[in-house]
This record gives structure tokens, C-alpha cells and sequence, in this order.
């Protein structure tokens, strides 16, 4: 009787890791340890870079196998044929600050969409790309020409920023 209950036991054990396994792959995670994610449920700090002036929450990091870090940006539309520009510049400033806060370079940042994703080679060049990009758009704001760059309203009603835009549409 023991014997049994001890089977069923373990049966039930690995069936949680067979969907757990599943789940996460589904979610986009890259396989490694789940160290930091902006779920709802959790508060996590808010990352920042005073050397490059850049703060934000990646959505999820992993430490893969290898030890590296990797940010992980999610999205709920479907994916593109390539990534947006935009989606590689948030994502790329994660890797930037994944470097200053944990010490470590990714070699890679992942783009989920809700039916597939980009894993993206964070380079020297890229971080370059990034930091000119979010240097040009501070001067911008400054001088007071920072100005919305399309003309979509469902762009705008689900923009984080509408409550401080005056340009919404």
C-alpha cells in the first residue's frame, strides 16, 4: 500500500515538472533560473545605470546555464518578420543594465511575442547604437522637439507615457 502511494506521489511530482517545463517554454523564458521578473505579483527594484542615465524593469531575467544573465522583453502582439526598432532599443538598454547592476555581459537578449521571439545578439556596436539613440532623445527634450513619431491611436491608447503626452491622439 505504501509502495503505491509512494508511486502515485512521485507520477504526480512529475507530472507538475512536465507542465511547469511546458508552461515556461510557452512564456518565452529561455531555460535557466527565473532571477527577477516585473510580474504583477512580485515587487522587483527598478534597474539603473547612472553612468549611461538609464533606469527600467525588464519584464523577466534568466541566468542560463553558462551563468550570463539574459533580459527578456515581452510583448503581447504577434511577432514581426524582425524585430521592431524600438523593441531592440528597450531590450539592448536592458542588457546595458544587466552589465552594471549584476556585473556580468549578456551574450543575448530575448524578444518574446506572444507567438514566437527574437533572441538578439547584444554587441559592442548595438550598446553603442543605444546609448547615441538615448543620448539624442535627451537632447530632444531639452530643446522641446521630442515629438510623437506616428499616427496610430491604438499606439497611442496603450502607450505608458499618454498621461504626460500632449501629443496623444
Amino acid at each position: 500500500m505504501l509502495t503505491w502511494v509512494a508511486l502515485g506521489l512521485f507520477a504526480a511530482a512529475l507530472m507538475l515538472l512536465l507542465i511547469h517545463r511546458r508552461q515556461r517554454a510557452r512564456g518565452g523564458l529561455p531555460r535557466g533560473e527565473l532571477v527577477y521578473s516585473d510580474a504583477a505579483a512580485q515587487d522587483v527594484p527598478v534597474l539603473i545605470s547612472e553612468r549611461y542615465g538609464l533606469k527600467g524593469k525588464p519584464d523577466a531575467l534568466v541566468r542560463i546555464p553558462s551563468g550570463e544573465i539574459i533580459p527578456v522583453e515581452r510583448k503581447k502582439s504577434r511577432a514581426p518578420k524582425r524585430p521592431y526598432e524600438g523593441d531592440l532599443i528597450q531590450a539592448t538598454a536592458y542588457c546595458a543594465l544587466v552589465e552594471e547592476n549584476y556585473g556580468r555581459t549578456p551574450p543575448f537578449m530575448r524578444i518574446q511575442h506572444a507567438d514566437g521571439c527574437f533572441d538578439e545578439p547584444y554587441t559592442a556596436e548595438r550598446k553603442q547604437w543605444v546609448l547615441r539613440t538615448c543620448e539624442q532623445v535627451r537632447q530632444a527634450r531639452r530643446r522641446g522637439t521630442a515629438n510623437r513619431s506616428h499616427t496610430m491611436p491604438a499606439k497611442c491608447r496603450g502607450c505608458g507615457q499618454r498621461p504626460n503626452c500632449d501629443q496623444a491622439l
